[in-house]
């Protein structure tokens, strides 16, 4: 009796050794080659122009405020950051800058868009003060949308008050 249970698991180890090697080893290299026939990349210049030009823009600036509030204090980051606006509207005369202003959840949907106009308009007075032409910047709200940090402690809604100032693209 030993030696039949002996034989037959030889006889499975055998099998599943056998098995093994006919998938995954036998049956890939006895396949033919593939061809593999080579695509000629088409660069496209303008992307990569595009790209660069991207790369060059001013990062974004921020102004945050306080709830419920639409007047800010300039602090030296500000107005260290603007001269680059400045100086992307000179080089480049057909590019525009764009105010959006945000709040956070607090309050109805439509006063958070009027606020958030509200805040944007101010900071564009603000540029236009600073010497930034008025016919090359648009004031937008989100509102409440597009949040950037939580809502549920208050360091988080203060985060969301905001407004932002970018090159429109």
């Amino acid at each position: 009796m030993r030696i039949l249970i002996t034989g037959i698991t030889a006889f499975v180890l055998w099998s599943f050794f056998s098995m093994w090697l006919y998938v995954d080893v036998l049956r890939h290299a006895a396949k033919p080659p593939v061809a593999v026939q080579a695509i000629p990349e088409i660069r496209s210049t303008a992307a990569d122009s595009l790209a660069k030009l991207y790369a060059m823009m001013p990062a974004e600036l921020t102004i945050y405020f306080e709830f419920d509030k639409t007047r800010f204090n300039p602090d030296p980051q500000t107005e260290a950051r603007l001269p680059e606006f400045k100086g992307w509207l000179d080089k480049y005369p057909q590019s525009m800058i764009a105010v959006t202003g945000f709040t956070d959840l607090v309050g109805e949907q439509d006063y958070n868009r009027d606020l958030g106009l509200e805040r944007a308009g101010i900071v564009k007075k603000y540029l236009e003060g600073k010497g930034f032409p008025p016919a090359r910047m648009v004031a937008d709200s989100k509102g409440e949308d597009d949040p950037v940090a939580g809502y549920i402690t208050p360091e988080e809604r203060a985060k969301n008050r905001r407004a932002i100032i970018s090159i429109k693209k």
